[in-house]
């Protein structure tokens, strides 16, 4: 790249020294040795940008036949135009120099333990995810722009990078609760049967299925609604369970308690990914895929009234409560997660619209 600037600039210098006569032909060579330089050693440009590349190159074709373009700044002029046609986010700020391509990268949303930000940038670009700078991975942004990004129950650090663009979230740690709950079944908490080992074994099978859905379109955009209009919750996201006086996994959803044949809604637009009644723990089980990796789940449920490949909209009955599987009492365990981040479903139902 700084052999190509150098190069334009030189030519550009050039061309205000010579006499129109011998400038016009210099200029031409220039923008000739300019263009086969971009064809032989191209400058970095993301994958999105290669249009840009392209039409430099398809240029020196065009000069042979068009005296119209002339000189590198009339070129330059010719590209800018081309760049605001594709909507490419690509800035060309001044005739006389290439600056480095901009992306533009803007996040709002919940930004906290469990939470969620939608972020938009250019189209299809390749976004680096991380926590610190030795754990990244890299995710596309959609044909829109638009990427989502969630947090985990103890996520410590966070951060969104496109280009030289950067946005780092402020992540403040979360006080949780203590979920005790006593009475159970040992065959749900600690002691199992070959049998029930295999049961365990396929119901988690089924699970890594509905999660390895990958629905591109994003069906979640302002928010969630609960599932359970009317109810009590009982338990809050991320509590500390203690089943039967033995500490467990922290508790990764929402429990809302209603009376037993109460309507599940989708709480956001999706496909069901999972609807088992063959679940171990969670009796049955229904998965929603909201898009980029984000799936709302629902446990214990009475009655499944969806199948796998459905497409559900917003406030669509997708089920009943019930009590089944590992469950005291008729409620709905409501959970989220995100490319394996748990997250916090009821903070969705605040979403904000910018912040």
């Amino acid at each position: 790249m700084r052999a190509f600037l150098a190069t334009l600039a030189l030519g550009l210098a050039a061309c205000s020294a010579e006499p129109e006569a011998e400038a016009q032909v210099e200029t031409n060579l220039e923008i000739e040795a300019l263009l086969q330089d971009v064809k032989d050693s191209p400058p970095p440009m993301p994958e999105n940008h290669q249009v840009l590349r392209d039409r430099m190159v398809a240029e020196q074709a065009t000069l042979k036949a068009d005296a119209q373009i002339n000189s590198v700044d009339e070129l330059l002029t010719e590209i800018r135009k081309d760049s605001e046609r594709v909507g490419n986010n690509a800035r060309i700020a001044d005739h006389s120099n290439w600056k480095a391509i901009e992306y533009q990268l803007d996040c709002h949303g919940i930004a906290k333990q469990g939470g969620l930000v939608v972020c938009q940038t250019t189209p299809n670009a390749k976004v680096e995810v991380g926590r610190s700078e030795k754990d990244t991975y890299t995710q596309t942004a959609d044909a829109n722009g638009i990427i989502i990004v969630g947090f985990d129950r103890d996520e410590p650090a966070a951060f969104v990078r496109v280009g030289e663009a950067r946005v780092d979230f402020d992540i403040k740690p979360r006080e949780y609760d203590t979920s005790r709950i006593d009475g159970l079944p040992k065959k749900f908490v600690s002691e199992y049967t070959a049998d029930q080992l295999k049961q365990i074994r396929a119901a988690s099978a089924l699970k890594k299925i509905g999660f390895a859905s990958k629905v591109d379109e994003v069906g979640f955009k302002n928010g969630f609604i609960y599932p359970v209009t009317t109810h009590t919750k009982t338990t809050n996201f991320g509590a500390q369970r203690i089943l039967n006086g033995d500490p467990k996994r922290p508790h990764f959803g929402v429990d809302l308690a209603a009376p037993k044949g109460t309507p599940i809604l989708a709480p956001a637009d999706g496909i069901v990914s999972l609807a088992s009644e063959e679940m171990y723990f969670e009796g049955s089980l229904i998965m929603i895929d909201h898009g980029q990796g984000l799936i709302s789940y629902y446990l214990h449920n009475e009655d499944v009234m969806v199948e796998e490949g459905q497409r559900v909209v917003q406030g669509e009955q997708i089920g009943t409560v019930g009590s089944r599987g590992r469950s005291t009492g008729p409620h709905l365990c409501w959970r989220l997660k995100w490319r394996g981040r748990n997250l916090d479903p009821e903070l969705l139902t605040e979403w904000p619209h910018r912040g």
